[in-house]
């Protein structure tokens, strides 16, 4: 998928026509899996109401029904300049896009990235955590078509840009090459393949476990970012922004409490959300109503079948 990304956007910039749009990528994505995974996979998808004021395209949970990691994912395709569009603020919106995507991972328990579709050559990735990923790669390098990237990140950049502006009112650059450099290519955080030395383990603790740990560590270095800038007492860039013209923003949470950016020693599988447990055994025609907008919400199971992930809380 990450590689079939990266060639459309490529031939799509190249000399043939636009490439898809980030919507499309994503409708795509999610029907790759749903051919892939087969009954591991269930996917809810709503209408598109309220989707102006969705700081998310979806949700991805990978358990073992019981436990289980959530991403809620905002999409965002590389352009010809090589740039993200990562200012936005939606029409409607009470926010900015990246704002609102945090805020709204927060409600739903959810770690909050951004999925970037990218074409221009691969980055080395950041030795600091490049230990917990996995190897897999492809020969042509074509699997950097997609990353993860950390919202914190992004958000630490919207704050350089609204704060640091100077007497001319120029505002400061986003750099977008550098906030695709701190992004780690998908599948190396997803992998759902064991190793050797955890086969003594279920699959279904010993997968979420791995994924858990690198979903947590691209989570901690965002916040480690967005904790060295100084963001002069607001909490968030929007409130910066609407602050300047006088407007009110709701008062969007940034975090929950405080999230230790050091690796720990041990990983403790988090339990599922009631939201999600009811998910999983809603009918896909008739889901309930979401308390917070999303356009998909995809359910990866990776328990063997048959296996009873009923000791999660001993990895």
């Amino acid at each position: 998928m990450a590689s079939d990304t990266h060639h459309w956007l490529r031939d799509g910039y190249g000399q043939h026509a636009p490439p898809p749009g980030e919507e499309t990528f994503t409708d795509v994505h999610i029907r790759h899996l749903r051919q892939a995974m087969g009954s591991r996979l269930k996917i809810i998808q709503f209408t598109k109401r309220q989707e102006t004021l969705n700081g998310a395209d979806w949700e991805l949970w990978i358990h073992n029904k019981t436990h289980g990691i959530g991403l809620r994912i905002q999409a965002k395709k590389q352009d010809r300049r090589g740039q993200y569009g990562f200012w936005y603020w939606p029409k409607g919106s009470p926010a900015l896009q990246c704002d609102m995507l945090i805020h709204h991972a927060l409600a739903t328990q959810c770690v909050p990235v951004y999925l970037l579709y990218n074409y221009r050559q691969p980055w080395p990735i950041d030795q600091g955590w490049a230990s917990v990923l996995c190897g897999h790669t492809a020969p042509d390098r074509s699997h950097y078509g997609c990353s993860l990237l950390s919202a914190f990140h992004v958000q630490a950049s919207l704050f350089r840009f609204v704060i640091g502006f100077d007497v001319h009112d120029n505002y400061r650059q986003i750099s977008h090459q550098r906030l695709r450099g701190l992004s780690t290519p998908w599948n190396q955080v997803l992998c759902d393949l064991q190793t050797s030395k955890e086969k003594r383990r279920s699959r279904g603790v010993a997968v979420l476990t791995d994924i858990q740990k690198r979903a947590e560590t691209l989570e901690r270095s965002g916040l480690a970012a967005l904790g060295h800038v100084d963001t002069e007492g607001f909490p968030t860039p929007s409130h910066v922004r609407r602050s300047r013209h006088g407007r009110d923003v709701p008062d969007l949470r940034t975090r929950l409490g405080e999230t230790p950016t050091e690796q720990p020693s041990e990983v403790a599988l988090r339990p599922l959300p009631e939201r999600v447990l009811r998910l999983l055994e809603a009918d896909p025609a008739r889901p309930p109503e979401q308390e917070i907008p999303t356009r998909a919400v995809v359910l990866y199971d990776v328990t063997d079948a048959g296996e009873l992930a009923a000791q999660p809380g001993q990895a």
